[in-house]
């Protein structure tokens, strides 16, 4: 249901609830009128809730997890529930505090917490539907740090093995031992996961079947063996995406290099076809499907021009 039909269905419910109610106060004695007031009440608010819902939907604000299996036969245990949702959100957090800040450690204040803004919005039937907003709003720099959290989250749980490395670059280390925590907490409950987000540009949904949680948890159980180094690269800047990549053409051939939101200032005064020197941390992931050793960077800063 549209946005607009679902605020005047909540104005007229209020406003039911509201003559209802005033009509109850007159004739206290009236048990059923009582009754008629408070359920009215009732559907009010859900109407309210509904509709907070649908705005958060509409502007890419909510995600919505679903825990599918027999052990979740109409509701999901609260241990259970409790060991997901905080690998979860500890995950998000570490994202977040990466691609905002390009590094994976450091302590995480409370700015980041404030700014992803992440709320139980409500349960869906059964109890097995947890439904979760955030804040998308840009920032002054016109930077969602949601949605770049939630944008790298679905990479890395739909990456295939030749783009994975890549996507637990993007999100650090940390988060992706947090979100290795909550794939072994949805296996040893026996359950299967729908996780959904209606971004902008479209819906992306991730199916984690028992299969897809065993892949997963197994691939950033191994996440752990990784060097990691800083750098100094010399080159011309061919291409600068939006989506925090930038391309330096160097004497050995083409290099990618991740940057976080802090450094997007840094770029945008890049030049391309011009010959700069970045400084980078640079990451070796060992794949353990291959036994090859893959290299990503991240960039940290500009070494001035003498």
């Amino acid at each position: 249901m549209s946005t607009e039909f679902l605020t005047e269905h909540a104005r007229v419910l209020a406003e039911f609830a509201e003559e209802t109610q005033s009509m109850a106060e007159q004739d206290p004695s009236n048990f059923w009128l009582r009754m008629a007031a408070e359920n009215q009440e009732q559907a009010a608010h859900d109407a309210m809730q509904e509709l907070r819902l649908a705005y958060a939907e509409e502007v890419g604000e909510l995600l919505d997890l679903r825990f599918i299996g027999p052990q979740a036969n109409g509701s999901i245990s609260l241990d259970a529930f409790i060991r997901i949702a905080d690998s979860l959100f500890k995950g998000w957090k570490a994202a977040a505090y990466r691609i905002r800040h390009g590094t994976a450690s450091g302590v995480i204040k409370n700015d980041i917490a404030d700014r992803l803004n992440l709320k139980l919005a409500g349960l869906g039937p059964g109890s097995t539907r947890i439904l979760i907003t955030g804040n998308c709003a840009p920032d002054l720099a016109g930077e969602s740090l949601l949605h770049s959290t939630l944008v790298q989250t679905f990479c890395l749980l739909n990456a295939k093995n030749d783009v994975f490395y890549d996507a637990v670059d993007a999100i650090g280390g940390r988060a992706a031992q947090h979100f290795a925590d909550a794939m072994r907490a949805i296996d040893l409950a026996g359950l299967a996961a729908e996780f959904s987000w209606n971004a902008p540009a479209e819906r992306i949904t991730w199916f984690g079947t028992s299969q897809e949680v065993t892949r997963l948890r197994t691939l950033l159980a191994a996440v752990a063996d990784t060097e990691t180094f800083d750098e100094e690269i010399s080159g011309t800047v061919s291409a600068i995406y939006d989506t925090g990549r930038l391309e330096l053409r160097t004497m050995e051939g083409k290099v990618h290099v991740r940057f976080p939101l802090d450094l997007t200032g840094t770029v945008q005064k890049l030049s391309i076809k011009k010959a700069t020197t970045l400084r980078v941390t640079t990451t070796r992931y060992l794949n353990q499907a291959t036994k090859q050793h893959i290299l990503r960077r991240l960039m940290i800063g500009v070494v001035p021009d003498l």
